[in-house]
């Protein structure tokens, strides 16, 4: 069983609780590492809208300090990777490969220095803004499209390998990534919007652009983004199908993946709630006629493909 996961959140809630990673009481855990052939965890720090500026800052640092701690603590069963080579050498010795990832530009303080000091921590990836506005745009509850820092925001990323992710961003956010962006981008943790009608999804026309410029695509186990709250009667697995099949049908093969939002103040289907439990849906996919090898690349292959060219 292989697993690559682009979006969790876990390590605030480790800080908060005091644990690591063997004693966690948290929906990510290690734990189970046994079971899995290959586990690469892309771990977000996730900054709040109540904090902005320096404040920012150095909450992102003491968080990224803090995974490191843990990861130091267990050097025989996990390993942190920067480069495509340090990915490659953590699947093959079958640790738990994790990638330092960062959810809401506000991270930067809005200072475009930080940038170049977050990819000097070895950040890979960062989500532009979290549901509200920050200095490089508005998440999915604003209107406006990004900022002019938030556009230079984009260009810098892309220049000091820092993977643009448009989770949580609005249309207009979107629009203008697809004028700016000259590397492909990804959507860490959206579903589609044609399967549940919250603005946190992607609509399908933006899904397909994903598609057509080689991104990815993290599907997302936050039960509001799979159904809408009346509907009843249908499991969250038939839900999940619903996305994961639509998207396949909208030629995604290559660009979906796990982007499960693990402790990200969601609520799921306690059967999914863990890296084990989403890796093993793969077999309910394959059991509803999903081919082997689409479940593969769902679980694996298309995350750590677009990882080891992009960490080259």
């Amino acid at each position: 069983m292989k697993y690559f996961d682009l979006h969790c959140d876990t390590i605030e809630e480790l800080k908060k609780r005091g644990e690591n990673f063997l004693n966690s009481t948290t929906q990510f855990t290690i734990q189970d590492q046994e079971r899995f052939e290959a586990a690469v965890q892309c771990m977000a720090v996730w900054v709040p809208n109540s904090i902005r500026g320096r404040a920012a800052v150095e909450f992102t640092d003491s968080h990224l300090a803090y995974l490191e701690t843990l990861v130091e603590m267990i050097p025989e069963r996990a390993v942190l990777a920067y480069s495509a080579s340090e990915l490659q050498k953590g699947v093959e010795e079958g640790k738990w490969v994790f990638i330092r990832t960062i959810e809401g530009g506000a991270a930067l303080g809005g200072d475009l220095e930080k940038i170049v000091h977050f990819a000097k921590k070895k950040i890979k990836m960062m989500t532009l803004t979290w549901n509200g506005e920050n200095e490089l745009g508005s998440g999915c509850a604003g209107t406006g499209g990004l900022t002019g820092f938030g556009k230079e925001a984009v260009k810098l990323m892309e220049e000091n390998g820092i993977i643009v992710d448009c989770s949580h961003l609005n249309d207009a956010g979107f629009e203008d990534l697809l004028n700016i962006t000259k590397r492909p981008f990804v959507a860490s943790h959206s579903n589609l919007r044609s399967c549940c009608e919250v603005p946190r999804n992607l609509r399908e026309d933006q899904f397909v652009e994903l598609v057509r410029r080689g991104g990815l695509c993290g599907i997302n186990l936050y039960s509001r983004f799979l159904s809408v709250p009346d509907q009843k009667g249908e499991g969250e697995r038939e839900l999940l199908f619903r996305h994961i099949y639509r998207m396949l049908e909208l030629g995604g093969e290559d660009c979906i993946a796990w982007g499960t939002d693990l402790d990200g103040q969601i609520t799921c289907d306690p059967s999914l709630g863990s890296p084990f439990g989403a890796a093993s849906f793969g077999t309910y996919l394959a059991e509803r006629g999903i081919p082997e090898g689409a479940v593969k690349k769902f679980c694996f292959e298309n995350a750590y493909r677009f990882f080891q060219s992009y960490m080259r």
